[in-house]
């Protein structure tokens, strides 16, 4: 568990992709320093979460 929450960015984006809701304290998202709320994630491991549905990007994430 990487103990972040992500939702997607919404109208008005102008990238359709997720954005980082909250950050579990102590969990280890929280302690690599990298993230913060708010950043958007673009891709993870070289795939593009541009476009994709919330639940997708949730499965790619995980």
């Amino acid at each position: 568990i990487l103990g972040v929450v992500i939702v997607e960015s919404g109208w008005g984006s102008i990238l359709p992709t997720v954005i980082i809701a909250s950050l579990m304290h102590g969990g280890p998202a929280a302690k690599s320093g990298r993230l913060n709320i708010g950043d958007q994630i673009m891709t993870v491991n070289g795939t593009s979460l541009v476009g994709l549905p919330l639940s997708t990007c949730q499965s790619i994430i995980k």
